[in-house]
Order: C-alpha cells, then structure tokens, then sequence
C-alpha cells in the first residue's frame, strides 16, 4: 500500500534568535526571526526564508538625553561625551551639537574653520562609506573587492591624520577649531584626496557594471519613494529611493553655503541602489573636499571671546553619513539642561522587520548592511 508524507508548510515554522553580538549583525543588538523552508528553496529544503523579525536594542544604550535632563552637565564636559558616541559619526556628531551651542551663545566662527569643518565632515563621509562598501563585498564573498575599498579607506584614514593631526577628533570645539593647520597639509590632503579619487572612480564604474553583484543586490530589500516618506528614512538609504533630501544642498550651513553639493540619488530603491549611493557620494565628497581646499580663505580658525550661553534653546542640523543629524540644546550659564540628538540611523531601525519579512536568511546580513545602521548613535 502507497504511502504519502504531508507535512503543513505552517508546520515546519521554527524561531532563530540571532545572538547580541552576532557577526551578522551591524553591532549589539537582537534579532528574533521566525523561518519558513522558502517555498521557491531546492527539493532537499535548504532554502529558509524569513517570515517575520523583531529588533531589540539597549545593548549599547549610555542615557546622555536623560543624564542632561536630570543632572545638567558642564558644557565642557558635554561636548566630550557627544564627540564619543560613536566613531563612524564623531566629526558630523560634534559639528551638529557645536552648531546648537554655537547659536545659544551668539559664537561666530570664522571661516577658514568653517571651511576646515566641512573638509573633516565630508572625509568621515567618505571613510563610513567605504567600509560599508567594504563589508557588502565580504557578505558577498567578493575578497578582492573588499581588499580595494579597505586599502582606499586607509589611504583617507592616514591622509586626514597627517592633515589634522593624530588627535582630530578633538579638532572642532565651541567657535571653531582647537588649532590651525598650514597651507602645505592642506595641498598635500588635496592631492591624496585627488589620487584615491581617481581609483575610486574607475572600481565605481566596475561595480555599477558588474553582473555578479547585480544579480545579488538588484531587487534585494526594496522601499518605494512612498515608504521610504512615511518612514521618514534620511540619507542615502532616502536618495537610493528617490528621495532628494540632503540638509548640505537643501539647507546649507557653514562652508557649504558657498561650496555646492550635489545631491546623489537612485529610484531603484534596493540594496543595490543603496551601494551605489554610497560610492557616488564618496566621489562627490572628494571633489567637495578638493574644492573647498582650493578655496581655502586664509585667517583664524577660533572665534574670539568665550562661550557665554544665555538661557534658551537652539538647533544644529548636519548631513551626517547616514543622513541628517538634528541635535536640540537647551541650557544657560549652568551648563547644558536639555539634548535631543536624532541620528539618521534612527528611522531605519522601524524598517528592519518589514525589511526582512520574506527574504531568505542568507541575505539578511547583507539587508542589515545595506541600511548602514550606526547602532551607538541610536542609543546615546
């Protein structure tokens, strides 16, 4: 007597917890996945694909907004914390912040420091990029490619170091910047940033045409010019949708009301689109940190007088790499009473489960990667 084996597909459901500090993911965080053999998976059922997800943060949570509005903080003390955060985002972090306290206490800052401002933003622009490039070529199993894009990014890395100085990060404070830096490290600068331009460039062109990463990444985690509005994503995880929104050109503040940026954008709206935002936009920069360099007006780079912060409140906004940085201050001569800092990470975490309810699990990783999540600005 014939015998057949029915299983119920709903049967087969089983929950996959991804570990806090999982490879897989973007940094300390925990994905609940519930799997599905994929329907469209081989006849030994290897495929599994993702049938819903649920994020949960406070792995990496520092309570700064809270501690502000409870115990007050130095505005010395302050900036320190903010600049810390996170190192993907410390240039574009401190700058927003800067701005806010900046305009609380009525610092004009002059403008060769406005103009050096804007070359450490964009440099850390082009560095976050391309270590996310960097990581989708490794969750793509392409070494070669990934070894390239590391090898670009250290070349900024060290170039910027030696134009700044080993301690950068501390380079921009209240009014301006700690110290100046000559005309000779500024042409040098100039010119590395030409050189790794040029190769960037030529791989740009590789990948935008290369098939094998195509077929991988076109079509992968898509999210219409709609979704993406209601959302309310930022950055290039926007422009890859369409969305032409980039507070540099739309709202310019600083060196960038003269200096004009380009804004990048794609329709197509998939993890693809959203790589190929990200190395455009490196290309972009560079030529916005070339350009502001040649135009580097000479003078102080400090502000004069002290920070004197009369009681009220003020907003800073900065295209950070993962889009707008809105930092709000409220405070007075006591120090600071009241942060907000809204990252442009922030809204890309409620777009994880819809993200990845129905894709196989071998590309989660890659979907993660492709919204470049900053898990530490998030959870200041």
């Amino acid at each position: 007597m014939q015998q057949t084996f029915r299983t119920p597909h709903s049967a087969l459901r089983t929950s996959y917890d991804v570990p806090a500090y999982s490879e897989m993911l973007p940094g300390p965080m925990r994905l609940r996945l519930d799997l599905l053999p994929a329907k469209d998976g081989s006849p030994l059922g290897w495929g599994v694909e993702v049938t819903s997800a649920d994020v949960e943060l406070g792995y990496n949570y520092v309570g700064l907004e809270e501690q502000a509005a409870s115990e007050g903080l130095a505005w010395g003390t302050a900036f320190g914390l903010i600049e810390k955060l996170c190192g993907c985002c410390t240039q574009a972090n401190s700058l927003a912040f800067a701005q806010a306290v900046e305009s609380l206490g009525s610092l004009t800052v002059p403008t060769r420091a406005l103009y050096m401002r804007l070359v450490l933003v964009e440099a850390e622009r082009i560095v976050s990029h391309l270590l996310n490039a960097a990581c989708m070529m490794e969750a793509l199993g392409l070494p070669d490619r990934e070894a390239l894009l590391r090898d670009l990014r250290e070349r900024v890395v060290v170039a910027v170091e030696e134009w700044a100085g080993e301690h950068s990060p501390s380079l921009i404070i209240y009014g301006g910047l700690a110290r100046n830096i000559g005309e000779a490290p500024s042409k040098t600068l100039a010119a590395a940033a030409h050189n790794v331009e040029r190769t960037l460039r030529d791989y740009v062109t590789d990948v935008i045409n290369s098939k094998e990463i195509a077929r991988r990444l076109v079509g992968l985690g898509r999210i219409t010019a709609q979704e993406a509005l209601l959302a309310g994503l930022r950055g290039p995880v926007a422009r890859a949708s369409g969305i032409t929104v980039d507070i540099r050109a739309n709202v310019p503040t600083g060196a960038y009301e003269t200096e004009g940026v380009t804004i990048i954008s794609q329709r197509g709206g998939d993890a693809f689109s959203r790589l190929v935002v990200r190395l455009l936009e490196c290309l972009e920069s560079f030529r916005v940190i070339e350009q502001a360099l040649d135009d580097l007006p000479l003078g102080p780079v400090k502000g004069r007088g002290d920070l004197d912060v009369r009681d009220g409140s003020a907003l800073g906004r900065v295209e950070g790499p993962r889009g707008e940085i809105f930092c709000w201050v409220r405070g007075g001569a006591d120090g600071l009473r009241g942060l907000h800092l809204s990252t442009g990470s922030f809204p890309s975490v409620g777009v994880i489960p819809g993200l990845l309810a129905g894709q196989r699990l071998e590309d989660v990783r890659l979907l993660l990667l492709s919204v470049d999540l900053c898990l530490s600005s998030i959870e200041r």
